[in-house]
């Protein structure tokens, strides 16, 4: 007698298999990848064939759509998370990069921060010593009538030592210009 049920399930199993393109385009409908969807419906007659004992005959054209379908949305629910990985590391990896250019730029305007102040130093220094001492007066938020009075000179000859000043730096920080200009931007906001 068992011999006699494993020739019909075996014939019914092989029936089922030759006409199993309908199985293919409904897993395909869901997943929209024809080598999946071939993948999932031999998956599926595999899982039939596992449980072949436990199933009347009536049941097993119902029992693969079945097993199609939760395959077919096992395997989207899969790639869904596969491409939330991917987006994630994607995401983590411009973050890293991101950070190395702003770690990068940091170090760079650092640097030219002190390339800058190195160049003021120096010009000042080649300044006469009240020239650069109203200079940096100024910078610390004197007022031209506070330097005047410390100094014991006019208003006006501070106005022309700042400036005497001012015209030594711009011309040693020409090259350096937009940059002097954008870092005293933020130092003020």
């Amino acid at each position: 007698m068992a011999v006699d049920l494993d020739r019909h399930y075996g014939r019914t199993v092989e029936k089922l298999y030759s006409q199993r393109s309908w199985l293919i385009l409904m897993a395909n409908s869901y997943v929209q990848n024809p080598e999946a969807s071939q993948d999932i419906v031999n998956d599926s007659f595999i899982a039939l064939l596992e449980n072949i004992d436990r199933l009347q005959d009536s049941v097993l054209k119902s029992f693969l759509a079945t097993t199609v379908k939760n395959k077919c949305l096992n395997y989207l629910r899969r790639m869904n998370c596969e491409k939330i990985i991917h987006r994630n590391m994607k995401i983590k990896a411009l973050d890293a990069y991101n950070m190395s250019l702003l770690e990068s730029d940091c170090m760079d305007s650092r640097m030219m921060n002190n390339e800058v102040m190195s160049i003021c130093r120096e010009s000042l220094s080649k300044l006469p010593v009240m020239t650069s001492e109203i200079f940096m007066d100024r910078l610390r938020g004197l007022s031209y009538k506070e330097i005047a009075e410390k100094y014991g000179i006019s208003h006006r000859s501070v106005t022309y030592e700042i400036s005497k000043t001012l015209a030594v730096l711009k011309e040693s920080l020409k090259d350096y210009l937009p940059l002097v200009i954008y870092l005293l931007m933020l130092k003020n906001n």
